[in-house]
């Protein structure tokens, strides 16, 4: 078990250039001095949820939680294996009592990930030993995420060619396995699935990726109705080859950012329709670019990026996108999310929080 110290929140005091309004203000972030890099972000009602880890010869997991006040309070991590000791996390989800997270450490004679799974609470997170089939193995592909329904995320050999989205659900410490042949998250020739990023959605969980079909790239998402049941399958509207990378679920409004043709993209579902945003302001993203999710405050849509050598944060009100330089932050931005009044992001393994009122 894994425990620290943890006294309250060190800030950086950074001098803010532009307090919001004016959409050529600059907006401030400031440092939240951590142990560890910041990896994850999830919210834990006004508090957040910080998946970290520890690096070094022997990099280690770490999970903190911060809140209101800027407290720093260390969760327990009891880990059951090597690799699991050495975990960096892929999600962790929270249903504001219950605690799920996925991690994986390269290694092994081939160098393929070795996948943990954890659950518990506020008190302490378990890792769950799993026999080595459960994720591994001559069929396996890579795990993307977690939800607190709860499931696991990912992709396994398909038969025919390729590989399924798949999910694997507990049962007592197990996670077993569901069959994806039959659904919408069946794959084959005519069509490769790549799942990238998920969320839950509602009472059901959102995928989201691309599939190789008719010779080029298009965005997708899997949508479940319930739980794992009740999957759905919709390429996005899109004017050229991309594919959906980060998604952010406010109840039953979701909005995805990901590229086509080489450029941010964003689509928002309402209603059970699905639809491309205005066309935000020129980003190039590549297939290797980790996107943080958007973010929606007050009805407006936030995308905050790396564009070159500076962090932007492109705000779409009303049909019409503003750009906000963004201070403080540096390198590249991979997650992003609110709690409370605050808005956090990851960047270059740092985290950094502002009031959201200032990106406005």
């Amino acid at each position: 078990m894994r425990t620290r110290a943890l006294a309250t929140v060190l800030v950086a005091t950074l001098v803010a250039t532009g307090c919001g309004g004016s959409s050529s203000a600059a907006v401030s972030f400031a440092e939240v001095v951590l142990p560890g890099e910041a990896v994850t972000l999830t919210p834990f009602g006004d508090e957040l949820l910080i998946g970290t880890r520890f690096p070094g010869e022997q990099p280690a997991p770490g999970l903190i939680r911060l809140d209101v006040n800027g407290g720093l309070t260390e969760v327990p991590l009891t880990t059951a294996t090597p690799y699991g000791a050495l975990a960096k996390w892929t999600a962790i989800d929270t249903d504001g009592k219950r605690i799920y997270a996925v991690g994986g450490e390269r290694g092994g004679a081939h160098g393929n990930v070795r996948w943990s799974v954890w659950d518990g609470d506020s008190t302490g997170l378990v890792e769950k030993r799993q026999a080595f089939s459960t994720f591994g193995g001559y069929g396996a592909g890579d795990l993307i995420g977690v939800s607190s329904t709860p499931a696991v995320i990912g992709n396994w050999e398909n038969p025919t060619g390729g590989f399924d989205v798949t999910t694997w659900t507990p049962e007592g410490d197990d996670w077993i396995r569901q069959p994806s042949a039959g659904t919408a998250l069946e794959g084959g020739r005519a069509a490769l699935p790549f799942p990238i990023a998920s969320t839950r959605a509602g009472t059901g969980i959102l995928v989201v990726g691309w599939q190789f079909a008719d010779g080029i790239e298009q965005p997708v998402v899997w949508r479940s109705s319930t739980g794992i049941t009740g999957w759905t399958k919709t390429p996005l509207p899109t004017d050229g080859p991309g594919a959906a990378m980060a998604v952010h679920c406010d109840g039953s409004t979701c909005t995805v950012a990901g590229r086509t043709n080489g450029n941010l993209a964003l689509w928002r579902l309402t209603n059970d329709s699905w639809a491309q945003l205005p066309k935000p302001p020129a980003v190039a993203v590549s297939d290797k670019d980790t996107l943080a999710a958007p973010l929606t405050t007050d009805g407006a849509t936030t995308q905050v990026i790396t564009d070159g050598d500076r962090v932007k944060a492109l705000r779409l009100t009303d049909g019409t996108w503003s750009t906000r330089e963004v201070t403080g932050p540096h390198g590249k931005v991979t997650a992003a999310t609110t709690a409370g009044t605050v808005t956090f992001l990851v960047a270059d393994g740092t985290l950094w929080r502002a009031e959201t009122s200032r990106l406005r």
